[in-house]
């Protein structure tokens, strides 16, 4: 575990493993969270400076797609809720507010939080924003998975909700558990009928209309693909889980 420590009055990295100045390290920070920083000048046997800001070369910036499907969903969910987010496999997704360096765009945070001690308070990880041209600017401790994961969001971004939410066991979008109560076909879907009313989405399939009636024992539809978005979703009885 690579650590911050103090020597000789200045704040240094201390490895554990082998390392080079110019390499780039995990640091584990008192508070549990992690950091990614660039190894300096070496000092005495494992202690590392930190590379100056100005010396950490940014990571480069990648096209992701057209983001419009996404903005649709968000903006008609601000119509219901104050803050909507989305959280998929490894990132979170909201959208920049009016006091943003770049209002408008998407902003990506880690899905776990961490109790900075500075603040006093929990907080996510900046991963990194996604412009409204569909740039993704990558943060310096941001997964390089990160980028190939939006570019399926950005190309589907119901199936993919859809998809981590079966997976997860929880709506992405109100991280609920699904299934619990009475109604179970949210698990099949993989968000509730509430968020899908929020977002804009078609609550279920014939897929998972299909599944549900297989555990009944009654007929099954013929399947089809993944849910799609509509711009007036029709409404369903609020009993399911969100």
């Amino acid at each position: 575990m690579n650590t911050f420590k103090k020597y000789n009055g200045e704040w240094v990295v201390q490895v554990l493993t082998g390392a080079t100045a110019g390499q780039t390290v995990t640091v584990t920070l008192r508070s549990g969270g992690t950091k990614q920083v660039q190894l300096g000048e070496w000092v005495v046997g494992a202690f590392f400076r930190v590379a100056p800001r100005a010396a950490q070369a940014p990571r480069a910036a990648e096209q992701v797609g057209d983001l419009s499907a996404i903005v649709a969903m968000f903006d008609r969910a601000r119509t219901h809720l104050r803050k909507p987010a989305i959280a998929l496999d490894g990132f979170r997704v909201n959208v920049a507010g009016a006091t943003a360096r770049e209002p408008g765009c998407l902003t990506i945070l880690s899905v776990d939080t961490f109790f900075d001690a500075r603040t006093g308070r929990q907080r996510r990880k900046w991963l990194g924003r996604v412009t409204r041209a569909g740039v993704y600017e990558p943060g310096f401790s941001a997964d390089p998975a990160i980028a190939d994961k939006l570019r399926r969001f950005a190309a589907d971004p119901v199936g993919e909700a859809a998809a981590y939410g079966r997976l997860a066991g929880r709506c992405c979008f109100c991280n609920h558990r699904l299934g619990e109560g009475d109604d179970r076909r949210s698990v099949e879907i993989g968000y509730g009928p509430d968020c899908a009313d929020h977002f804009g989405l078609a609550w279920g399939t014939r897929a998972a209309s299909a599944a549900v009636a297989a555990r009944q024992d009654a007929p099954a539809p013929v399947a089809s693909d993944a849910p799609v978005m509509l711009a007036h979703p029709p409404q369903e009885p609020a009993h399911g889980v969100a």
